[in-house]
């Protein structure tokens, strides 16, 4: 999953968008998990409430940057697709 989060700071700061950013994860199953990226620094975990300890598919990510833009991003069975 780290793999994906990454992917998706990555192509995020491409766009254009500002660190620091908030990533929130969300599963249909209910689990959650919110992170700050920022450049240089490991994640901080927000909030970890995971179910099961897993994570179902789809998964749906937020992402928002310091400017409040904000960036969906859905990965579903190794797909990843960015609204």
């Amino acid at each position: 999953m780290e793999e994906y989060f990454q992917k998706a700071i990555s192509h995020c700061i491409d766009i254009g968008m500002k660190q620091p950013c908030i990533l929130c994860a969300v599963s249909p199953n209910g689990s959650v998990l919110a992170m700050r990226f920022n450049e240089g620094h490991d994640p901080d975990p927000l909030t970890e409430p995971f179910e099961n300890d897993t994570f179902t598919a789809p998964l749906n990510l937020m992402v928002v940057d310091r400017d409040g833009k904000a960036m969906r991003v859905v990965i579903n069975r190794g797909d990843i697709s960015y609204h």
